[in-house]
């Protein structure tokens, strides 16, 4: 599993605590299908000034799966939020499944986060989870990730 003598990291949730979601609660797509990344107030003047640290967002995006999107609009999507926020990110991790394929990556499941901690040597014990659901909380217990705060409260939005 993750490294006890790595580094602390922060995991963000994507819709909700980095940008805005629709009024369905949705990733916004435009009229290109293209996936429209829209920063929540305060999230960048508060992950600039932190590019230090290992910084990773996970996303359910069960949108793939059922064809509203695809995995490399998504991928183009995260690389414009990292490049909007200063190209801080570490890494991300995409779930494209349904609760109904019953993998280890989708959330409320820990699975992408510990990849992630596996790849980049990070201690989940001092690392931070910072979501807007319950099942961002739920994700980050379950990769043992000891922290979890919600995104209103990092941020101050909401």
């Amino acid at each position: 599993m993750a490294n006890p003598n790595g580094n602390a990291a922060l995991f963000f949730d994507l819709g909700g605590t980095l940008v805005k979601l629709n009024d369905t609660r949705e990733i916004p797509l435009d009229a290109n299908g293209d996936v429209v990344v829209e920063l929540l107030p305060g999230v960048a003047e508060k992950l600039r000034p932190i590019h230090d640290h290992l910084m990773f967002v996970v996303t359910n995006q069960a949108g793939i799966r059922r064809g509203r999107l695809t995995a490399e609009k998504m991928e183009a999507a995260l690389a414009r939020l990292d490049h909007q926020l200063g190209d801080i990110l570490t890494a991300w991790q995409i779930c494209p499944h349904t609760d109904d394929d019953k993998c280890e990556c989708r959330k409320p499941k820990g699975g992408m986060i510990t990849e992630l901690a596996d790849l980049y040597g990070v201690d989940l014990a001092s690392s931070t989870m910072v979501g807007d659901q319950e099942v961002d909380r739920l994700a980050g217990a379950a990769a043992g990730v000891a922290r979890f705060v919600a995104a209103k409260d990092f941020f101050g939005h909401g």
